[in-house]
């Protein structure tokens, strides 16, 4: 079996790619997290985390990507297809662990594949 992993390519790399995701995408609202889908072209679901230092320090930032990370790399189809997705973390986040990005994330998909509610 192979294991699913996070690539190059699904990754928002450039600051143009996160800009046109906040600009042009879909908002979606969570208890901690605000999270924009943009439609793209190249057929793949790419994320990009902002986490700004009113977060927490950087340890705690780096775990919350981390995680974040892990939740789209076990959960892609999930998210819409061919979109990119900007998650940007709220500085009043209360995420300490996986399971409470799994409960928090998972609670806005209506059902897999079809987006968000």
């Amino acid at each position: 079996m192979q294991r699913a992993s996070f690539t190059r390519e699904e990754r928002l790399r450039h600051s143009r790619e996160f800009l046109r995701a906040k600009k042009e995408g879909k908002r979606h609202l969570a208890e901690s997290f605000v999270i924009y889908t943009a439609p793209n072209t190249l057929g793949a679901r790419r994320l990009g985390i902002s986490a700004g230092s009113r977060v927490g320090a950087a340890a705690r930032r780096n775990r919350i990507k981390r995680l974040l990370k892990e939740f789209f790399r076990l959960n892609k189809n999930l998210f819409p297809e061919s979109s990119d997705i900007l998650i940007s973390v709220k500085k009043t986040t209360a995420v300490k662990n996986y399971g409470d990005i799994e409960k928090e994330l998972k609670g806005l998909f209506k059902t897999p594949g079809h987006g968000y509610v």
